[in-house]
């Protein structure tokens, strides 16, 4: 019986002991799947304090750092990676709230835009500072190793097709 604390440690070392293929992968699925789970308990616990879910926090980020604050729907779910019904859903909340607000594109009419308003600007300032005081989720990791991680990540992404390898 393992004494690892580690969990993913202990997983690998089952797989391994249950004969189980890829380990190696098994393993940083795992990793990654908890580290994934620990920083969004951090972050969603901050965005709740704002009334704000994850896709309504990446959304107006993602319209932030646009031309213009302005960004057609259909870019929006696929910067976002999420299915279009969950922009609308997340856009009508924000809307709502008139944190940001739908208008037509000026040239094609098939095409709608989303466009933080100054609330939306002034209330993702907020979060953004709240965020940042828990460094994003990653409280405790250095930048040395916050770009050691991003840099093995593209890396990563780029063999499983989320960027040109």
């Amino acid at each position: 019986m393992s004494t690892n604390p580690d969990p993913v440690e202990w997983s690998r070392e089952q797989w391994v002991a249950h004969k189980q293929p890829a380990p190696d992968q098994f393993t940083a699925m795992v990793a990654i799947l908890r580290t994934h789970q620990a920083m969004c308990s951090s972050i969603d616990s901050t965005l709740r304090t704002h009334d704000l879910t994850r896709t309504g926090y990446l959304l107006m980020t993602t319209l932030l750092l646009s031309r213009d604050g302005t960004r057609p729907l259909g870019q929006l779910s696929k910067q976002l990676m999420v299915h279009p019904t969950t922009v609308t859903l997340a856009l009508d909340q924000l809307e709502k709230r008139k944190l940001l607000k739908r208008k037509p594109h000026p040239t094609d009419r098939r095409t709608i835009l989303a466009t933080l308003t100054p609330a939306g600007r002034e209330l993702l300032d907020k979060v953004t500072k709240a965020l940042s005081d828990t460094d994003y989720g990653l409280t405790g990791v250095s930048n040395k190793l916050s770009n050691k991680v991003v840099d093995v990540l593209r890396d990563v992404r780029g063999h499983i097709g989320d960027i040109p390898a």
